[in-house]
């Protein structure tokens, strides 16, 4: 038996990640037509035809194998076992095993027609064993710092190859997998993923992916009943077709956008359906503490290895189809340092004539409990434009707001605010305590 054990060391070049080094394994013991290809094109015109290769092939046995460490600590120990021939259909095993990640691969090889078939018989990889091992490498640690996981990667999938033809498929699948960051206080659960396809087209570097989420929770939001689909496409980039999530009790969907693999960015649009505006609060926690209702608009996000999350612009539109109320957080002197207790008729000199003809302002104690927030207000219209490039004043947010007091009969009828913001755009979650802005109240 013929044995070689070349191993793959830390300072050998490039790193390649455990997917590529798999696909790379599996597709040179199941697919061999590009490496018979590259022989005869080596050899030359007088090369020996393929059905003589094939016997020459046949005649050969023996087992190549190797040790692959994409982390430190955690080697995979690759081989491809064919044995002696005992007839004209050889019998054969790649595998590829490690701590918590099993993969092997039946091969059935006919010497005389050169059909080769293949069959995942285990492939499984332990998410959170892999994850944290993950997470010590200087590239990713960052990112995956404090982050752990539950579940399990599954790989299943069998076919054939014959005459440059490739029939059957490979499937990996994800199953209520949860991914959490206990110190940053979120977790993500109900994780399911299907990706995989038709083997020849997995080969081209085509490959639909499925991903769906049960639940998704932070300190500030929840969401739920996540639904993506994502294609990768020539091992170069993906391309989202859609994408929905239900967020406050409606719905936000991703407008179809492409990224490319090798300098990850993209910029995607949001499209909001009867969002509520009860859980929205939380992002504006120096101004509301309590509202309700829905919004309906439209919202870009960009996003780059070098700057993170950066908001686009986008409208956010009250939904008239039922009543909607905020009530401020208490800001003494928000409201009412604008307008006088009393209205002063005669002048001061005049001494206490003055003060009797100095009647109290009826509006103050209303206004008064508003920006307390003792008083609800229900609001008839609201419209939020975001402009992170400048609007043609300059501003980089501008919202409208108009509403009236919950209690009737009093001597506010309406309120109307015109919050202007120039500046970054981070300010528009913070107006009212430390960014510079523009009011207007009537």
């Amino acid at each position: 038996m013929n044995t070689r054990r070349p191993v793959i060391g830390r300072g050998a070049g490039r790193r390649f990640p455990v997917t590529g080094f798999l696909i790379a394994v599996a597709c040179s013991a199941l697919f061999p037509a590009s490496s018979a290809s590259a022989a005869e094109a080596d050899v030359g015109p007088s090369a020996a035809p393929l059905d003589t290769q094939r016997s020459l092939l046949g005649l050969l046995a023996g087992n190549l194998q190797g040790i692959y460490t994409p982390v430190e600590g955690r080697p995979l120990a690759w081989s491809v076992t064919f044995p002696s021939a005992v007839n004209t259909v050889r019998t054969g095993r790649l595998a590829v095993t490690g701590a918590d990640f099993v993969l092997r691969i039946a091969l059935e090889w006919d010497i005389t027609t050169g059909h080769l078939s293949w069959r995942v018989d285990e492939g499984r990889v332990d998410l959170g064993a892999w994850l944290s091992a993950l997470a010590t490498r200087a590239d990713l640690a960052s990112v995956l710092a404090g982050v752990d996981a539950t579940g399990e990667l599954m790989i299943a999938g069998e076919g054939t190859w014959h005459d440059d033809v490739t029939t059957g498929g490979l499937r990996m699948n994800v199953n209520d997998a949860i991914v959490r960051n206990e110190t940053e206080g979120w977790s993500v659960e109900g994780i399911t993923l299907h990706a995989g396809g038709d083997a020849s087209e997995l080969l081209k570097g085509h490959m639909p992916i499925e991903l769906a989420v049960r639940a998704i929770s932070t300190s500030r939001f929840g969401a739920r009943n996540l639904r993506a689909t994502v294609v990768m496409e020539d091992f170069e980039r993906i391309e989202l077709t859609s994408a929905q999530i239900e967020i406050a009790g409606g719905e936000v969907t991703a407008e179809p956008f492409s990224m490319s693999l090798a300098k990850p960015a993209l910029s995607v649009t949001l499209v909001m359906k009867r969002v509520g505006l009860q859980d929205l609060v939380v992002f504006a926690p120096t101004t509301f503490s309590n509202a309700s209702g829905r919004i309906n608009g439209t919202l870009r996000l960009d996003w780059n290895q070098a700057n993170g999350v950066q908001v686009g612009g986008g409208r956010l539109a009250l939904e008239k189809s039922e009543p909607a109320t905020v009530r401020l957080v208490s800001s003494p002197g928000f409201l009412t340092a604008q307008v006088p207790a009393r209205f002063t008729l005669l002048p001061a000199w005049l001494g206490p004539l003055a003060r009797w003809f100095s009647p109290v302002n009826p509006s103050y104690a209303t206004l008064s409990e508003i920006e307390q927030g003792k008083l609800d207000l229900r609001v008839e219209s609201l419209n939020v434009r975001l402009t992170p490039e400048g609007d043609e004043r300059g501003r980089s947010a501008s919202a409208f707001l108009r509403a009236r007091p919950e209690q009737t009969g009093g001597a506010v009828g309406e309120v109307t605010f015109q919050i202007n913001v120039s500046g970054p755009l981070s300010s528009v979650l913070r107006i009212g305590i430390k960014e510079s802005f523009s009011l207007q109240v009537q």
